[in-house]
């Protein structure tokens, strides 16, 4: 008997079986990570949101000079609340080279929530370096997330 016809079949079905798990495999693991790529546009996307969103809220807080103190507070804290959620995922599922600076950018504006409970007024000097702050933040996590998220490189990449 002649094994030759056998023993090829069997071969070819190996590497015709191999090859069909190496691009599953491969396919996968693109769809991992597109997932994992969608996933963290839409964290960064709401984090970015959600602190800007608090900024402009400060900011119109700030301009209601008919607000008392008390309201003022209040409402610079309920405004402010919304960020711990996003801030505690970022800090579970962005590397540390994004969880810096979005730390950063979260302190800035909890700083402008203080002076807005402080009552500085648009046009001092506390508003100024406090939204100054702010957008320095904003500007230093936004570069570190496109960065990560391969939108940006740095010129020596």
């Amino acid at each position: 008997m002649d094994w030759t016809p056998l023993l090829a079949t069997l071969l070819g079905a190996a590497i015709a079986t191999g090859s069909a798990l190496l691009v599953e495999a491969r396919k996968d693991r693109r769809e991992a990570l597109a997932e994992w790529r969608r996933s963290k546009r839409e964290l960064y996307g709401a984090y970015l949101g959600v602190l800007s969103q608090v900024r402009s809220e400060l900011q119109l807080i700030i301009l209601d000079r008919g607000m008392s103190e008390a309201d003022r507070a209040i409402a610079a804290r309920q405004s402010f609340a919304t960020c711990y959620e996003l801030r505690y995922q970022l800090e579970v599922f962005a590397p540390r080279a994004v969880v810096e600076p979005a730390l950063d950018y979260f302190r800035s504006v909890r700083r402008a929530r203080e002076a807005t409970i402080r009552g500085v007024s648009n046009g001092d000097e506390g508003y100024e370096a406090a939204f100054q702050d702010v957008m320095e933040a904003l500007t230093a996590v936004r570069t570190a997330m496109r960065l990560d998220m391969g939108t940006d490189r740095l010129p020596t990449d």
